[in-house]
């Protein structure tokens, strides 16, 4: 597997212990060190400081660190992993920045994933199912991109695709790996592509109806990743039911900026008057949203999308009355959402504020939001699988209740 740790860096720290061998991937002589190494990227070239000297590798390849001890683990800025490093430089020309890829087999990137998927303490029949779930997810990935040298990765470490903690002590997590080895789902000959989230909330979402399903993207119809009437177990976790109050104001702001990174009509939006739900799956989760404007003018999300917007950072929000953009309103700079105004999930009512229901123009002034769940909802819930399991349900069990239709098979 090929695990991006570290995305768009200006310097990494690397450590072996033993000793670290460094080489370009286009070349030339290896570089041995001792001790603690800091890399980062200056006018083309590497530059490695150890000790006190530095060293500059020319050239606009990568950069290859490994242990110089077979087998032995590194430390990368801290956090420790079992595979060898791969440096790889940003496309942009003249960029300083720098991709951080862990080259891992993949029963050793596992453990990592699974320690970092689900708490501490959890039943080991849980743990089973995310071995399973993160194995299938991450095969898929590897077999779409294919080792395609249109990217040097083929998964994230991160919520874009799987929480990754490199080398783990968590010892229900390592066995969960070993007695699940090379075990995935499979749907019609095909791997499937395991999507699971944290809380379902007591429906889940399906595929076809959160990501995209035209070319490239056929995966996504799969059967065992399309929603279905089942039992939940999830009655217990902290976001298993929410509500939380936003300003109007700068909800239309993130929605308006996600809409213009992503190119959707809300980036239109000017202000907002109601966010309703136009579509629900077969369950009666929501699967697509209007935004509306007042007078009427509304913009079409998927729930999916919706969540993401509402959490969008980076925001730059427009005060009405002021001076500053062309529009006459001053511009300034919105903070990142955090836990406690977070929307978690697309499984959401959006309401006026009863005491500020809208303003002069028709607009909501504050919304309260409430809703069911934490994440997309999609496949196998992670809460339930604790709940299942506690019960004393099967990991095969379970895993037959998340993906119906899939099958449990031996990849390897």
């Amino acid at each position: 597997m090929r695990v991006r740790i570290g995305a768009s860096v200006s310097v990494v720290r690397i450590g072996g212990g033993k000793g670290l061998v460094l080489a370009r991937t286009d070349g030339g002589a290896d570089v041995s060190v001792f001790g603690e190494v800091e890399v980062k990227r200056e006018s083309g070239a590497w530059v490695i400081s150890s000790g006190g000297t530095v060293q500059s590798e020319e050239g606009g390849g990568g950069l290859w660190v490994r242990s110089a001890v077979p087998g032995q683990t590194m430390l990368v800025n801290g956090g420790r992993v079992p595979g060898r490093v791969r440096l790889v430089e940003r496309t942009r020309t003249g960029s300083a920045a720098f991709d951080v890829i862990e080259h891992v087999a993949m029963e050793e990137y596992l453990p990592g994933v699974v320690a970092k998927e689900m708490l501490a303490g959890w039943p080991p029949e849980a743990y089973r199912v995310q071995a399973v779930c993160a194995r299938t997810y991450a095969l898929h990935e590897r077999l779409r991109v294919g080792g395609s040298s249109r990217t040097a990765f083929d998964v994230d470490a991160g919520e874009r695709d799987q929480a990754y903690a490199g080398v783990t002590s968590n010892s229900a997590a390592i066995e969960a790996v070993r007695s699940t080895r090379g075990i995935v789902l499979m749907d019609g000959g095909e791997v499937l592509r395991a999507y699971y989230s944290s809380v379902c909330g007591g429906r889940s979402a399906s595929a076809g109806d959160t990501w995209p399903t035209g070319r490239g993207f056929e995966c996504n119809l799969a059967g065992p990743i399309q929603a279905k009437p089942r039992e939940h177990a999830c009655q217990n976790a902290p976001l298993y039911r929410w509500s939380m109050r936003r300003d109007a104001i700068e909800l239309a702001a993130r929605l308006r900026t996600f809409g213009e990174r992503n190119g959707l009509l809300v980036r239109n939006l000017r202000e907002l008057a109601a966010i309703e739900v136009s579509a629900t799956n077969s369950v009666g989760r929501p699967s697509r949203y209007r935004v509306v404007e007042p007078g009427g003018v509304w913009y079409s999300l998927s729930a999916e999308q919706l969540r993401l917007a509402c959490n969008q950072s980076g925001v730059r929000i427009a005060v009405a009355g002021s001076e500053g953009d062309p529009m006459g309103v001053a511009i300034g700079a919105l903070s990142d959402v955090d836990r406690r105004t977070r929307v978690p999930s697309g499984d959401a009512e959006f309401a006026a504020v009863r005491d500020s229901v809208v303003g002069p123009s028709g607009a909501m002034v504050a919304v309260e939001i409430s809703g069911r769940g934490f994440g997309h909802g999609v496949g196998m819930c992670q809460y339930c699988a604790k709940g299942f399991a506690e019960r004393g349900e099967s990991w095969r069990g379970m895993l037959e209740r998340f993906y119906p239709g899939a099958n449990v098979e031996r990849a390897w």
